[in-house]
């Protein structure tokens, strides 16, 4: 109890000794009122509640009386900030990790590459929320092989234990690879096969429609299709885990997609991080190959 409220306490206290029985007036006492009125305005009436309740306490016989006149006293409630009530504009709940390689090469090699990918997460009841975004790069002697980037978002709804359902929407863009801009959304059922603390297993499927763009300044040609895809996570021990998510599309055209991960935690937040990944496009241009392939050796940063 701060000083402030002892403060209070004692002069609350102070009528009852004083006066004894012939405190019950019809009117509250004034000095009750004054502690009253200095409790809702100091420190913005943090502590009108509990002195208010131990003035009713020293004085049983005026409760109602005191209880009457304190409510006009009693501090507005906070307004809270409208973005604050939002969890979408705020990072309040979110959870996320980032991670970072970079490679770099002279003599008979000359080669720069980078890469950053993020992930944030936020499960909100039965509500969870992926967000994801990513950027490659990669200089050959000088000659740029390699740039790609892409943002996603992923929101799940849980109608029972293991069931639930789930909508995409994702962009990528591709310099190099089997098609120049691509627009997936998708939307779906799942079913959660595992989720223990060791491992995790996800399986989902549904329609889905491609918006692909094969070369720049060339027009969006849509596909309809089905999806098939599956979320891995094996926690190997306190400091280790594997994850793999795999993704097969099948319909006006055929994509898949297999991203393997195996992470070291070095300390607190910073672990590292060895990646696979393969991505197959059956319907590539004919100057194109069918196959890219991108391995990486990283750091992440959990936050």
């Amino acid at each position: 109890m701060n000083k402030f409220v002892k403060h209070l306490v004692l002069t609350a206290f102070m009528p009852v000794m004083l006066a004894g029985p012939s405190i019950a007036l019809a009117e509250v006492d004034p000095a009750v009122m004054a502690i009253l009125e200095q409790a809702a305005q100091k420190d913005g009436g943090a502590n009108f509640q509990t002195v208010l309740d131990l003035v009713v306490a020293a004085n049983p016989e005026q409760a109602e009386e005191i209880l009457a006149a304190a409510e006009p006293l009693r501090p507005a409630p906070p307004v809270e900030n409208p973005e604050s009530q939002n969890p979408y504009l705020s990072l309040k709940g979110w959870d996320g990790e980032v991670d970072l390689s970079v490679m770099t090469s002279s003599g008979n090699t000359d080669q720069q590459s980078f890469g950053i990918a993020g992930k944030m997460k936020r499960d909100n009841g039965k509500y969870h929320s992926r967000i994801g975004a990513f950027f490659d790069f990669n200089k050959n002697s000088g000659v740029k092989d390699r740039q790609r980037w892409g943002l996603s978002y992923k929101l799940d709804y849980d109608f029972s234990e293991h069931m639930y359902l789930t909508g995409f929407l994702g962009y990528k863009n591709d310099q190099f690879g089997s098609f120049r801009e691509r627009i997936t959304t998708s939307a779906g059922a799942g079913y959660r096969l595992m989720e223990t603390e060791e491992f995790v297993w996800n399986v989902e499927g549904g329609p889905t429609v491609l918006f692909s763009k094969d070369f720049a300044g060339a027009d969006y040609e849509s596909s309809f299709n089905a999806y098939a895809a599956s979320e891995f996570i094996w926690a190997i021990n306190e400091r280790s885990e594997f994850s793999n998510n795999s993704q097969i599309v099948f319909g006006d055209r055929t994509v898949m997609e297999t991203q393997n991960a195996l992470k070291v935690k070095i300390n607190g937040a910073l672990s590292s991080k060895f990646s696979f990944d393969v991505y197959y496009d059956k319907d590539a241009p004919a100057d194109r190959e069918t196959t890219d392939t991108i391995a990486r050796a990283g750091l992440l940063y959990d936050f």
